[in-house]
């Protein structure tokens, strides 16, 4: 039986983007308790790999630009010991955050962290053609302080409540064009559920038929391909690491006895979805 009460790495401070996409894991999951704050994304990152929280909270995939090709790599590589233990999408709802008092004519540097500003540069370059656009290495939060410290000259993209909590203006909502992510949680540990509703199976492959056998085994326990991601290797054509996505209902054990036959491939989640996006 799977314990409660365990840990979740998330970035920033409660009204990051990704701190609210942790408290929906914990509401969603119950086996999550904690959530433990860190100033950049590597540093939820490693929290995980170290050992310091049982779970990091990272992007998975964007509306905008697919796939995470940091969190998908780190997954695929051979010799990862990473899993995935549950999944979450929310819209972002992006806002321009300024400094009480000022106006959006004033704005010629903007603040962000990568995923807000990717997701909201077309509204930027169209409605500040004239702002300098400076992606942040830390956090939103970061970004959020810098706003305050300013003349007004400096905004930042964030999420409403992260304006509500450092006390800045909305001079833009929803400056995302309706944006969707895909977060992932993993851990060290598999905690893999009894009846998963989701797959994630890792190898590396160059076009053998395993592939296609693979496909059609977990096809015959009730799961169908849903999505692929393949990272080159560098070093021979059609080497890949990939990470194939997998939709259904079927046993582990079953899923576990099918994929014994494939020695190439390693289990790398098997969680029960326990939430539709939320808008």
């Amino acid at each position: 039986m799977q314990q409660s009460g365990m840990t979740l790495g998330a970035l920033g401070g409660p009204h990051t983007f990704n701190a609210q996409a942790a408290k929906r894991l914990v509401q969603h999951y119950p086996k999550f308790g904690d959530i433990v704050y860190f100033g950049t994304s590597e540093a939820v990152m490693q929290a995980a790999l170290d050992g310091d929280v049982t779970a990091a909270c990272g992007q998975e995939q964007t509306s905008k630009d697919g796939f995470h090709a940091g969190m998908h790599a780190r997954i695929a590589a051979p010799g990862s010991r990473l899993h995935v233990v549950a999944e979450i999408a929310q819209s972002y709802h992006c806002s321009l955050l300024g400094k009480p008092g000022a106006r959006r004519e004033q704005v010629r540097r903007i603040l962000g962290h990568t995923g807000s500003i990717a997701h909201s540069r077309s509204w930027l370059e169209h409605n500040l053609p004239d702002a300098v656009i400076e992606i942040v290495d830390t956090n939103s939060m970061g970004a959020a302080r810098a706003v305050l410290d300013s003349d007004g000259s400096v905004a930042s993209v964030g999420s409403p409540d992260l304006g509500k909590e450092f006390g800045l203006c909305e001079l833009a909502r929803e400056i995302d064009g309706g944006s969707a992510v895909s977060y992932w949680a993993v851990s060290l540990e598999p905690l893999f559920d009894p009846m998963p509703n989701r797959l994630v199976i890792a190898g590396r492959f160059r076009g053998e038929a395993d592939m296609g056998r693979i496909v059609c085994a977990l096809r015959d326990n009730g799961f169908d391909l849903h999505a692929v991601f393949p990272r080159a290797t560098g070093t021979a054509l059609y080497e890949y690491d990939y990470l194939f996505r997998f939709w259904g209902t079927g046993r582990l054990d079953a899923v576990q006895s099918a994929l014994s036959c494939f020695p190439s491939v390693r289990l790398a989640g098997a969680w029960r979805n326990a939430a539709v996006l939320d808008k």
